[in-house]
């Protein structure tokens, strides 16, 4: 007998190593069953699809995508848009909720009013992007490039922001309701009026900020970077903690919880 064959467990004839069914007693292999097979082969499927329209996406034109871009949601094939080049468009009031986004290049693109909610906006460029407006419920914005982007009036509630760059970016009135902002770098950002309740500030940095008129209230400040922010003490201390943050002044308030 080969390397490459087997003995049947249950009848003991001579089948390939790689079976998961014997050919002659038609016994599924210790380990195997229909149900499982089927799923392996659906799963191996789903993943070369995957491939395949990633490669197609680089094929396609600047205008090819854009259009893609624009008809995503009425589309039957709802294929991933990862690493789509659409730097500079016009695509306010585009709908791409829940697409798969990742990688993309939005830098001066506008998206006024967008909806991306539940969107995988994973290391996306928003460079000077204008997300004035915009649905990004619950997106995922992780190490995403949103520097000088304008997010004003958006609803980014239950975002996840973990390590994205916003410096100098317009956040005012904004809804960040349960953001995780933890390692974000939000310096000189202007929040004026925007919505911090319950977010996550770990290790944050909000130097230089405006956050006049921001709501703190319950918010998690640990290692915070505050220095020369625009904030009042009425507006931190409503935050549910400042452990080890940095104050506007530069003293480090080492406490827990905030003093309410």
């Amino acid at each position: 007998m080969s390397d490459e064959m087997k003995r049947c467990p249950f009848c003991d004839e001579e089948i390939r190593f790689k079976a998961m069914i014997c050919k002659h007693c038609q016994q599924w292999m210790p380990g195997y069953s229909y149900q499982g097979a089927i799923r392996d082969l659906v799963i191996d499927k789903q993943e070369t699809r995957l491939v395949e329209i990633d490669l197609e996406m680089s094929r396609r034109s600047r205008d090819e995508q854009y259009q893609l871009a624009l008809n995503w949601a009425t589309s039957e094939d709802k294929i991933r848009l990862k690493g789509i080049d659409l730097a500079a468009r016009n695509l306010a009031g585009v709908d791409l909720s829940g697409a798969d986004l990742s990688g993309a290049d939005f830098s001066k693109a506008d998206l006024s009013g967008a909806n991306l909610s539940q969107a995988n906006l994973s290391q996306v460029n928003f460079f000077e992007a204008n997300l004035r407006g915009a649905n990004l419920f619950k997106a995922k914005l992780s190490e995403s490039y949103l520097r000088e982007a304008n997010l004003a009036q958006a609803d980014l509630s239950g975002a996840v922001l973990m390590r994205a760059d916003l410096r100098n970016a317009i956040l005012s009135q904004a809804k960040l309701y349960r953001v995780d902002l933890d390692q974000a770098k939000l310096k000189g950002a202007i929040l004026q009026n925007a919505d911090l309740t319950e977010s996550y500030l770990k290790d944050t940095d909000l130097s230089a900020a405006d956050l006049a008129g921001a709501r703190l209230k319950g918010a998690m400040l640990i290692r915070t970077n505050l220095s020369n922010a625009t904030i009042t003490s009425l507006q931190w201390q409503t935050a549910g903690s400042l452990e080890n943050t940095v104050m506007p002044d530069g003293r480090v308030h080492m406490a827990g919880p905030s003093a309410n």
